[in-house]
């Protein structure tokens, strides 16, 4: 496994991480139990993965999340978690929304701090008023040493070209140690602002989503290509891949950790012989020449999935 900094924080973070949200929510979405999740957790561990990403707003995924860690030193690993900022009238005004949101993720991660405390799908238009009234007491936290280090986190299909992201690293440089936002093959848009921006002001990249709809669903990348105008549909990067879907995926992920301005890429699933195979991926690269032609094909596209 390859490590590296999170930002100016000093941490080593793991090239590949782990998920509980995505399609299979830590297996909640697909009949994992407790000693599945336990073995998965264990198996990750072993293969050098030492960061966890998760949220209040992934089901019970908090709760599964600490039974699965059980038994592991706390320093083994670290711990990502999100709060939410809104509610179905928008945002919230409430200073002590995160604090009670805390609370209550130590208490179903069984632990006495998180690493990354995160605030959840902040959109670009929302961002002054959440940094103006949450920041202050996000920061407090941090001097409680209930939090270790300040997140924010991208709603990609509501800011798939990551303004939310770039004005927090914009607006806030010295407050955030990771943002969190998606960079892949069919989502570049990040390497026009976000991902600048983050290597200036020393900030965290978490790379979520990378491969995720577009290039684990046929029929969502024929669409997606058709949109686009490439004549080939799902084929069009066959030249890539050989036509072969898992390997598409390896090359997915092995794109989405080339910018050194990202610290880790995060994998969600529920099955330990994928999670494995995106370990083996993340420790090749793509030829410069394959990095080349997709970053000359696609240095536009945007996909909100």
């Amino acid at each position: 496994m390859q490590y590296r900094k999170l930002g100016d924080t000093g941490e080593d973070v793991s090239l590949l991480s782990y998920g509980t949200g995505g399609p299979s929510q830590f297996g909640q979405r697909t009949g994992l139990d407790d000693a599945g999740r336990a073995a998965l957790i264990a198996r990750a561990l072993e293969l050098g993965v030492n960061l966890f990403d998760t949220a209040e707003a992934y089901g019970e995924a908090e709760a599964m999340l600490g039974r699965a860690l059980r038994g592991h030193p706390r320093n083994s690993y670290l711990i990502a978690t999100k709060w939410t900022y809104r509610d179905d009238s928008g945002p919230v005004k409430d200073p002590e929304i995160p604090v009670r949101s805390l609370e209550q993720s130590l208490q179903r991660l069984e632990t006495d701090y998180v690493d990354i405390f995160q605030v959840h799908g902040v959109l670009p238009q929302h961002y002054d008023q959440v940094a103006e009234i949450f920041i202050p007491v996000m920061k407090r936290l941090q001097e409680q040493g209930k939090v270790r280090f300040l997140g924010v986190t991208e709603m990609l299909t509501m800011d798939s070209r990551h303004d939310g992201m770039s004005v927090a690293m914009e607006r806030h440089p010295d407050v955030w140690d990771s943002v969190m936002l998606k960079y892949g093959i069919m989502n570049q848009w990040a390497a026009k602002r976000a991902l600048p921006l983050a290597t200036s002001s020393s900030t965290g990249v978490l790379n979520m989503a990378p491969v995720r709809l577009t290039l684990t669903r046929q029929d969502k990348l024929r669409e997606r290509m058709d949109e686009w105008g490439e004549d080939a549909g799902e084929a069009a990067l066959d030249w890539l891949s050989g036509g072969d879907p898992a390997e598409l995926i390896r090359r997915g992920y092995q794109f989405a950790a080339e910018p050194e301005a990202v610290t880790t890429v995060i994998s969600g699933t529920s099955s330990i012989a994928h999670l494995e195979a995106n370990v083996a991926a993340i420790d090749g690269t793509l030829s410069a020449e394959a990095l080349s032609r997709l970053k000359s094909d696609y240095s536009e596209s945007a996909s909100p999935d």
